[in-house]
């Protein structure tokens, strides 16, 4: 079977799409993304054979604000929607998946009009533009949870993060495991505020070893942390994690709960719609974790992340009975459905 996998713009749009073909490396995987984020964390994936192609089309996001730019999108996307095709047509996929981001809308277009079934999925608590327009042209609209309109709830489409290795993680963290591990992640958007945080927090350091995600470009001067800009191998690290500093996506926050990894989540406010703070409201609601204002970090950020580990064992009560979130192989599931449903 072939199928093409689009979705990209930021890190939470490509690793669930890392999680399904790892689930459906027995088919013949296809990517279409720009020359953007999505490309280099997948183009490592062709070189080993993973995926038989990365294929290019050019793609432009809705700007939150009044500019020149939103009136030019329609024929921008135009552009993009015939630049899918193309690739569509050579490659003819029996099935189209589309994680979202305003890379996967002109994909998901392109699939209707040439008669391919498109499984689109949302992560979040509410749709984002690029899901909300992409459903009136997908054959079937998957969420995570059960708060978006028009969507099957199915789970999170996330990696499996119970299978890592404990000294695994401590061997890629650079640390012998004699202190309980304080991970930080802020995501490809959100991590200088959190690595600033930390970096002002020296106190945390006399309790945790503490390894900051820190993000491309952004690596912080700061003797008391490890730190690298990206970590392929997370399952080992959630092995090797006692508590997690982190933002509020979706996926991030499924995958530390599935893993019962304690977690205080800072929701990214200004370069969002705020679905990350709707995200934070409903864990935390769950108990699987605790939420914290940005405009506060440092401060406090010592006594909340003590807080998470002394109380552990009851967090990790929490997040173990949220049986329905790990959904990843339910999607690869539905996937292989339609794939075997179309007849080309």
């Amino acid at each position: 079977m072939k199928i093409v996998f689009t979705g990209g713009g930021t890190a939470g749009h490509v690793t669930p799409n890392l999680a399904l073909i790892n689930c459906l490396r027995q088919e013949e995987i296809y990517y279409i993304g720009t020359n953007g984020m999505e490309k280099e964390i997948l183009f490592p994936l062709v070189e080993k054979g993973e995926i038989k192609e990365y294929c290019e089309i050019s793609a432009h996001k809705l700007k939150r604000k009044l500019s020149l730019d939103n009136f030019l999108l329609p024929f921008r996307l135009a552009k993009s929607v015939r630049e899918a095709e193309t690739h569509l047509r050579r490659i003819r996929p029996d099935v189209i998946f589309s994680k979202g981001g305003y890379v996967g809308l002109p994909v998901t277009i392109a699939g209707k009009r040439l008669g391919i079934p498109t499984v689109i999925h949302e992560s979040d608590m509410s749709a984002g533009l690029a899901n909300r327009l992409s459903a009136r042209f997908a054959d079937v609209y998957l969420s995570a949870f059960d708060t978006v309109k028009r969507a099957r709830p199915v789970g999170a489409v996330i990696r499996d993060p119970l299978h890592g290795s404990r000294e695994k993680g401590l061997a890629t963290m650079g640390f012998d495991g004699g202190k309980p591990v304080l991970l930080v992640t802020g995501g490809s958007l959100g991590a200088k505020a959190l690595n600033d945080a930390v970096a002002n927090c020296p106190e945390l350091a006399k309790r945790f070893d503490i390894f900051v995600i820190c993000g491309k470009n952004k690596k912080i001067p700061c003797s008391f942390v490890h730190q690298a800009e990206f970590i392929g191998n997370m399952n080992d690290l959630f092995a090797a994690t006692d508590v997690c500093l982190t933002r509020a996506g979706a996926n991030t926050l499924a995958e530390l709960t599935v893993a019962e990894i304690p977690f205080a989540c800072v929701p990214l406010t200004k370069q969002s719609r705020g679905e990350q703070a709707q995200n934070a409201d409903w864990f935390v609601k769950q108990g699987c974790g605790i939420s914290l204002d940005e405009g506060n970090l440092p401060d406090g950020l010592d006594r909340a992340v003590n807080m998470l580990y002394d109380n552990r064992v009851a967090f990790r009560a929490k997040q173990r009975a949220q049986k329905t979130l790990y959904g990843t192989k339910k999607v690869a599931e539905i996937i292989k459905t339609c794939g075997e449903s179309n007849p080309k």
